[in-house]
Protein backbone atom coordinates (compact mmCIF):
# COMPACT_ATOMS: atom_id res chain seq x y z
CA UNK A 1 0.00 0.00 0.00
CA UNK A 2 1.14 3.60 -0.69
CA UNK A 3 0.84 6.68 0.98
CA UNK A 4 -0.29 10.29 0.05
CA UNK A 5 1.45 12.58 2.15
CA UNK A 6 0.47 16.70 2.11
CA UNK A 7 -0.39 19.76 4.59
CA UNK A 8 -3.32 19.10 6.50
CA UNK A 9 -6.23 20.28 4.67
CA UNK A 10 -10.25 20.45 6.72
CA UNK A 11 -11.27 18.12 4.64
CA UNK A 12 -9.77 15.02 6.36
CA UNK A 13 -11.57 13.38 9.37
CA UNK A 14 -9.21 13.12 12.45
CA UNK A 15 -11.95 11.99 14.98
CA UNK A 16 -11.19 8.50 14.45
CA UNK A 17 -7.45 9.04 14.28
CA UNK A 18 -5.92 6.67 17.29
CA UNK A 19 -1.99 6.15 18.31
CA UNK A 20 -2.31 4.77 21.47
CA UNK A 21 -1.30 8.55 22.87
CA UNK A 22 -3.94 10.75 24.49
CA UNK A 23 -1.46 13.60 24.00
CA UNK A 24 -1.20 12.91 20.67
CA UNK A 25 -4.60 11.98 18.98
CA UNK A 26 -6.21 15.06 21.24
CA UNK A 27 -3.29 17.19 19.40
CA UNK A 28 -4.53 15.77 15.58
CA UNK A 29 -8.37 16.36 16.80
CA UNK A 30 -8.11 19.90 18.59
CA UNK A 31 -5.02 21.82 18.09
CA UNK A 32 -3.38 21.18 14.67
CA UNK A 33 -5.19 23.15 12.85
CA UNK A 34 -5.26 26.12 15.32
CA UNK A 35 -1.11 25.93 14.77
CA UNK A 36 -1.35 25.86 11.28
CA UNK A 37 -3.88 29.23 11.39
CA UNK A 38 -1.82 30.93 13.76
CA UNK A 39 1.40 30.03 11.83
CA UNK A 40 3.45 28.29 14.52
CA UNK A 41 3.45 24.79 13.03
CA UNK A 42 2.98 22.89 9.62
CA UNK A 43 1.13 19.40 10.22
CA UNK A 44 1.42 16.72 7.34
CA UNK A 45 -0.90 13.71 6.89
CA UNK A 46 -0.67 10.95 5.25
CA UNK A 47 -3.77 8.97 3.97
CA UNK A 48 -3.58 5.30 2.02
CA UNK A 49 -3.60 6.17 -1.51
CA UNK A 50 -6.88 4.26 -2.14
CA UNK A 51 -8.60 6.52 0.83
CA UNK A 52 -7.49 9.77 0.86
CA UNK A 53 -9.49 10.76 3.55
CA UNK A 54 -8.60 8.31 6.14
CA UNK A 55 -5.95 9.69 8.20
CA UNK A 56 -3.25 7.12 8.81
CA UNK A 57 -0.41 9.52 10.15
CA UNK A 58 0.88 12.92 10.82
CA UNK A 59 3.84 14.95 11.50
CA UNK A 60 5.23 18.54 12.38
CA UNK A 61 7.84 20.58 11.75
CA UNK A 62 8.65 24.16 13.11
CA UNK A 63 11.60 25.97 13.72
CA UNK A 64 13.89 26.54 16.42
CA UNK A 65 16.73 27.11 18.09
CA UNK A 66 19.16 25.47 20.92
CA UNK A 67 22.30 26.63 22.77
CA UNK A 68 25.37 25.09 21.29
CA UNK A 69 25.79 24.20 25.10
CA UNK A 70 22.95 21.66 24.90
CA UNK A 71 24.87 19.81 21.93
CA UNK A 72 26.96 17.14 21.26
CA UNK A 73 30.71 18.85 21.81
CA UNK A 74 31.78 17.50 18.42
CA UNK A 75 29.36 19.59 16.59
CA UNK A 76 29.08 22.28 19.29
CA UNK A 77 32.98 23.34 19.20
CA UNK A 78 32.45 23.97 15.04
CA UNK A 79 29.61 26.18 15.84
CA UNK A 80 29.26 29.87 17.01
CA UNK A 81 28.48 30.35 20.82
CA UNK A 82 25.35 31.98 20.84
CA UNK A 83 21.71 29.86 19.51
CA UNK A 84 21.86 28.14 16.56
CA UNK A 85 18.87 27.32 14.31
CA UNK A 86 17.30 23.91 14.03
CA UNK A 87 13.98 22.58 12.88
CA UNK A 88 11.49 20.40 14.66
CA UNK A 89 9.59 17.69 14.90
CA UNK A 90 7.67 18.09 17.34
CA UNK A 91 5.07 14.89 17.05
CA UNK A 92 4.73 12.23 14.51
CA UNK A 93 2.17 9.79 14.89
CA UNK A 94 0.64 6.69 13.15
CA UNK A 95 -2.80 5.70 13.83
CA UNK A 96 -2.70 2.05 15.31
CA UNK A 97 -4.43 0.40 11.97
CA UNK A 98 -1.22 1.17 10.21
CA UNK A 99 1.38 1.01 12.41
CA UNK A 100 3.65 -1.67 12.07
CA UNK A 101 3.52 -1.37 7.96
CA UNK A 102 6.57 1.23 7.87
CA UNK A 103 4.65 4.29 7.54
CA UNK A 104 7.07 5.94 10.68
CA UNK A 105 9.92 5.42 8.45
CA UNK A 106 8.18 7.01 5.26
CA UNK A 107 6.95 10.12 7.38
CA UNK A 108 10.33 10.85 9.03
CA UNK A 109 12.07 10.35 5.82
CA UNK A 110 9.42 12.74 4.34
CA UNK A 111 9.99 15.15 7.51
CA UNK A 112 13.63 14.86 6.71
CA UNK A 113 13.79 15.66 3.00
CA UNK A 114 11.38 18.97 3.59
CA UNK A 115 13.86 20.01 5.78
CA UNK A 116 16.49 19.38 3.29
CA UNK A 117 14.75 21.13 0.97
CA UNK A 118 14.00 23.98 3.45
CA UNK A 119 17.81 24.41 4.02
CA UNK A 120 18.64 25.78 0.93
CA UNK A 121 17.04 28.85 2.45
CA UNK A 122 16.74 28.39 5.55
CA UNK A 123 19.72 27.85 7.80
CA UNK A 124 19.67 24.71 10.50
CA UNK A 125 22.18 22.70 12.11
CA UNK A 126 19.94 19.85 12.92
CA UNK A 127 16.78 18.50 13.39
CA UNK A 128 15.16 17.90 16.87
CA UNK A 129 13.19 15.70 18.27
CA UNK A 130 11.71 14.56 21.97
CA UNK A 131 10.50 11.16 22.06
CA UNK A 132 7.65 10.47 24.27
CA UNK A 133 9.12 6.86 25.41
CA UNK A 134 12.43 4.34 24.83
CA UNK A 135 10.64 2.97 21.89
CA UNK A 136 10.49 6.13 20.18
CA UNK A 137 14.04 6.74 21.38
CA UNK A 138 15.04 3.38 19.93
CA UNK A 139 13.18 4.38 16.69
CA UNK A 140 14.98 7.66 16.31
CA UNK A 141 18.29 6.31 17.34
CA UNK A 142 17.58 3.37 14.21
CA UNK A 143 17.83 6.66 11.70
CA UNK A 144 20.56 8.28 13.33
CA UNK A 145 19.87 10.54 15.73
CA UNK A 146 22.11 11.39 18.22
CA UNK A 147 20.75 12.05 22.42
CA UNK A 148 21.66 15.68 23.55
CA UNK A 149 24.00 15.64 26.50
CA UNK A 150 21.88 14.90 29.77
CA UNK A 151 18.66 14.97 27.65
CA UNK A 152 18.19 11.33 26.48
CA UNK A 153 14.61 12.20 24.90
CA UNK A 154 15.64 14.95 23.13
CA UNK A 155 17.78 13.79 20.03
CA UNK A 156 19.65 15.54 17.15
CA UNK A 157 20.24 14.73 13.73
CA UNK A 158 22.74 16.61 12.30
CA UNK A 159 22.07 18.38 8.98
CA UNK A 160 25.32 16.69 7.21
CA UNK A 161 23.41 13.62 7.68
CA UNK A 162 20.13 14.61 5.74
CA UNK A 163 21.79 17.22 3.10
CA UNK A 164 21.75 16.50 -0.18
CA UNK A 165 24.53 17.46 -2.16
Amino acid sequence: MGYLIRPLDAGINTANFQCRSDPLNEYIRRYASQDVRKNVSRVFIATPDNDTNKLAGFFTLSAGSVNCSSLPASLARKLPLYPVPVALIGRLAVDHESQGQGLGSILLADACQKVAQASSVLAVVGIIVEAKDDKAISFYKYFGFIPLPGQPDRLLLPASVFHSK
